[in-house]
């Protein structure tokens, strides 16, 4: 299933979304099958889903790319470009400061060009501690219409992200969740 062909919101609108409704959105039983069913969690890497977000932070010249899956207790990097340090030993984040839950809540694209002035991140630990300011991301929606994740793209300077930036995302989301559908139909997890 291919990623909606919906034009992204303004990048200066911030959702409104409340904690609850991330709570719940990340805690949904069903979805969370949906990423077992996936093997997504695998320790295990992707070839494909890493060049992936190579790619798309190349092409958007960031520094840091990331294909995430969102689970109730935790972010996980299934695949990830230009990390070091403690989320590259880790492979994730604890769930309350992933940038990723807003997509899986709202099943839409979320845009921080300045964590220091983006009130949903401006106290974040990825922001305050390790100096991730600013970020894009496109939810992965499998073809059972959950949001799993995103393909990321993020850095430690302010930037402003272009509909056309959003729109060359979206086709390395639509890449991304093509390769961990194939999962689905061939019963295999990474390879």
């Amino acid at each position: 299933m291919s990623q909606p062909d919906t034009p992204a919101r303004d990048p200066q609108v911030v959702p409104s979304v409340s904690e609850a409704t991330i709570h719940a959105a990340i805690r949904q039983q069903d979805r969370l099958q949906d990423i077992a069913d996936l093997g997504l969690a695998s320790a295990d890497t992707d070839e494909i889903l890493q060049e992936i977000c190579t790619q798309a932070a190349q092409a958007l010249a960031l520094p840091i790319g990331l294909v995430t899956v969102v689970l109730d207790e935790a972010q996980y990097f299934a695949a990830r470009y230009g990390l070091d340090g403690w989320m590259e030993a880790a492979r994730g984040t604890p769930v309350e400061w992933a940038y990723c839950r807003f997509s899986v809540a709202t099943g839409e694209a979320f845009v921080v060009q300045d964590a220091t002035t983006h009130p949903l991140v401006q106290d974040n630990p990825l922001f305050t501690a390790d100096g991730l300011r600013c970020y894009a991301g496109i939810p992965l929606i499998s073809s059972r219409g959950f949001a799993l994740g995103s393909l990321c793209v993020a850095g430690t300077e302010a930037r402003e992200f272009s509909p056309a930036d959003l729109d060359q995302l979206r086709g390395f989301a639509a890449a991304a969740i093509a390769r961990i559908e194939s999962r689905r139909r061939s019963g295999t997890g990474p390879q």
